[in-house]
């Protein structure tokens, strides 16, 4: 608790002693029949099983199908019954996905498992008060109406929950809490969607047997299995290019290290433009394979201590467009095959590949373009020593304006004193 920033401990503590107080206003109203005391033993089971494979989707942000479970329960028992729920189910998951917090002190252990369970408990309580306001009664449902108070019920669980992991990340990051609170419904949708209409299933069939929500709450692993094959196929495709990138450094020590170097200061210079993190997250994701195509470049060329001949200049002028070839059509890199295809395009219009100029070229291989060349110049290369820091502002003050966006520059040269 002591290693996060004032405003997060503060929240933390707000959020912890809001889940304190559901937990005391709500539990002991609970009355745990037999059908119910059985629905309770497997939501707890579920829920359990959902947060101890809960996926990763970007830093620190993660999510699991055990908000459909939390939602059942507050279907068929009230908040009390959720509540119950997350502190069995999702409790026990928690203590035994942080367990090694305790080798980090007890304060650790605490701080995470504390909010985690707190965040569950005030995101049911949410749902449930919702789902009690728009009229919700347990199963069974004899008319199409009364579902509008699940699907009511789950939103403002989803939404709850959402907000108060985003903000605590927000805190403690400096995420922007808009680009955490969208990344749910851009990439997401479907998945809770499909989570939506399983918890109003297992709702359904509860009257039935209870065991029968066992039974259709086994899809809930299929969804759980989609998200995390979306997960593993985003950051395995990440992985893949940017080990090429590294492949090509065995090859050139130079390229190995310049381009996390680079990806550091575009991302800088990106956040000093006050851009969205989408685009941030782009730029850098650009500035780490910009010299994937440099694969295509035989040794000879790559490796010439020498200056290089005009035809070999023309192999080297590929690189871009290679890269560009290779992320086409890949999700993952959708949004920056420009950025590295036009990172070597000048100002003045006499780059490469396309010779555009001005603002004609993408903002994001601007942003690039400034990072790589400060990255060139203050550090060794096989035909030169590395410039120093006075140097190297001297000459990308003389680019300005012919190579590089003279705007950008100067915001870059007040960034780096």
């Amino acid at each position: 608790m002591t290693n996060l920033p004032r405003k997060a401990q503060v929240y933390w503590g707000l959020v912890v002693g809001a889940g304190v107080a559901c937990v005391a206003l709500f539990v002991p109203q609970i009355t745990l029949t037999h059908p119910l005391l059985v629905a309770w033993l497997i939501l707890a089971a579920l829920a359990f099983l959902s947060e101890i494979y809960e996926v990763e989707l970007v830093s620190q942000r993660k999510t699991s199908t055990a908000m459909a479970v939390c939602a059942v329960a507050i279907y068929i028992g009230g908040i009390p019954l959720g509540l119950l729920t997350v502190l069995v189910g999702s409790l026990a998951a928690e203590v035994f996905l942080r367990w090694n917090k305790l080798k980090q002190g007890l304060s650790q252990f605490f701080t995470f498992v504390g909010f985690n369970v707190a965040q569950l408990v005030i995101s049911v309580t949410a749902g449930g008060l919702v789902f009690q306001a728009a009229g919700g009664t347990p199963p069974p449902y004899t008319t199409w109406t009364q579902f509008i108070p699940l699907g009511l019920a789950f939103l403002t669980h989803v939404i709850v929950n959402t907000t108060l992991v985003a903000t605590i990340i927000h805190l403690t990051q400096g995420v922007r809490l808009s680009y955490l609170l969208r990344f749910d419904l851009r990439h997401l949708h479907v998945q809770l969607m499909t989570l939506g209409v399983l918890a109003i299933l297992m709702a359904i069939v509860y009257p039935l047997s209870p065991w029968y929500v066992l039974l259709v709450g086994s899809p809930l692993m299929v969804v759980q299995i989609s998200i995390r094959s979306y997960a593993r196929l985003r950051g395995q495709a990440r992985a893949a290019f940017e080990r090429i990138t590294q492949i090509v450094g065995t090859r050139d020590t130079y390229t190995g290290t310049h381009s996390q170097e680079v990806a550091e200061l575009a991302g800088k210079l990106a956040r000093a433009l006050g851009l969205p993190d989408e685009a941030v997250e782009q730029v850098e994701a650009a500035a780490r394979v910009h010299d994937l195509g440099k694969i295509a470049v035989p040794d000879r060329i790559l490796l010439k201590p020498g200056k290089l001949t005009d035809e070999e200049w023309s192999v080297i002028k590929r690189h871009p467009v290679v890269g560009a070839e290779l992320l086409q059509g890949l999700e993952i890199y959708g949004g920056i095959v420009d950025i590295v295809r036009h990172e070597h395009e000048h100002w003045d219009g006499g780059g490469y590949p396309n010779g555009l100029a001005g603002e004609k070229i993408p903002l994001g291989s601007r942003i690039l373009a400034v990072a790589d060349v400060w990255n060139a110049l203050t550090t060794d290369r096989p035909y030169r020593r590395a410039y120093s820091p006075q140097e190297a502002r001297q000459i990308m003050g003389e680019m300005a304006g012919t190579v590089l966006d003279p705007k950008l520059v100067d915001l870059f040269l007040t960034i780096v004193e």
